[in-house]
């Protein structure tokens, strides 16, 4: 009997709380459904810029999209923006970027147009409704002390091997920098290759190529830090390998081939990157998605609009092991 009284007065409040909870509920809900889409701030698209400039560059390339408004629906695909003009100038003369329109980028070739070391260029875009304009110094240090290193291991299994590439390079002294690191190396290897239009299987040499430092740190800088060696993360690879292979040819015959692997070059360039170039690559790294670190926002130096025109300068070397 005392059991069933406590439990009578027990429920009373649970039963509160339960239509209360219920009530906070309905009412998150209604609010939601109250918001007004008028009322939400109008915010136009903007054009969005991303060009590079150097002058070890062949060809200048900048690519034009139109940035989409918060709020609204999404569309994830880029907006590119087909009928602007777009002008490269210094103080003295100027060229015309094409658009592309297979590549969907504006183009130009660098042999009318001279980028040089040291020089300030001013990039202007304008689609007819929008004018955005940017300025970047070509940075006049070049590092002149670099070194790359191939180092080559047994995988551990089978005839399997490892190459690992490290590279270094000497601060330039004297005034602050900003570096950024990219490379590439090429693989090859014979193997049986079928011609659909006669019917032939041949011996076919083919070449693989490969960027490096695509996930690693992007940029660097020299603050506190004048004339140090810097050091790139190691990148390691799998070498394709050795192995003999059996095909039969266009007249049902056995053949064998021996697939020759190689590991033909190593490229790696170490790029004295200007302050924007930095700062937007500083930037994007900050908003990696890691759920630890509060978003910021990108970096822009595109006056009226989004995005970025960045120089660079750039050295570099190759080996051939």
């Amino acid at each position: 009997m005392c059991f069933t009284k406590t439990t009578k007065y027990t429920c009373k409040p649970v039963l509160f709380l339960l239509l209360l909870c219920m009530g906070l509920l309905c009412g998150c809900e209604s609010l939601v459904n109250d918001l007004d889409q008028d009322k939400l701030p109008k915010v136009e698209a903007k054009l969005a810029v991303s060009c590079y400039i150097s002058p070890q560059t062949p060809r200048f390339e900048a690519i034009i999209t139109e940035s989409q408004p918060l709020f609204g629906p999404a569309n994830y695909n880029p907006v590119f923006v087909e009928n602007a003009e777009v002008i490269l100038a210094d103080d003295v003369s100027q060229v015309r970027l094409i658009f592309d329109d297979s590549l969907k980028h504006y183009a130009a070739d660098s042999s009318a147009f001279k980028i040089v070391a040291g020089k300030t260029y001013t990039l202007t875009v304008n689609d007819g409704k929008r004018i955005v304009k940017a300025k970047c110094t070509v940075p006049f240090n070049a590092v002149k002390v670099m070194d790359l290193n191939i180092e080559k291991a047994w995988a551990g299994y089978g005839t399997d091997s490892l190459a690992s590439f490290r590279f270094s390079w000497e601060d330039v002294k004297g005034q602050s920098n900003f570096y950024a690191v990219r490379g590439a190396y090429t693989l090859e290897e014979t193997v049986p290759r079928f011609y659909p239009e006669t019917g032939d299987i041949t011996p076919f040499r083919y070449t693989y190529r490969y960027d490096m430092y695509s996930y690693y740190r992007a940029v660097y800088n020299d603050i506190n830090l004048d004339g140090i060696k810097f050091n790139a993360p190691a990148h390691v690879i799998y070498s394709i390998p050795r192995r003999i292979i059996s095909y039969l040819d266009k007249k049902g015959v056995e053949r064998t081939l021996d697939n020759d692997p190689r590991l033909r070059d190593v490229r790696v360039e170490v790029m004295c990157i200007d302050e924007h170039y930095y700062k937007f690559k500083r930037s994007l790294e900050n908003n990696d998605d890691n759920p630890f670190v509060e978003p910021t926002l990108v970096y822009t130096n595109i006056e009226g609009g989004l995005g970025i025109f960045a120089s660079f300068n750039a050295v570099g070397k190759t080996v051939n092991p």
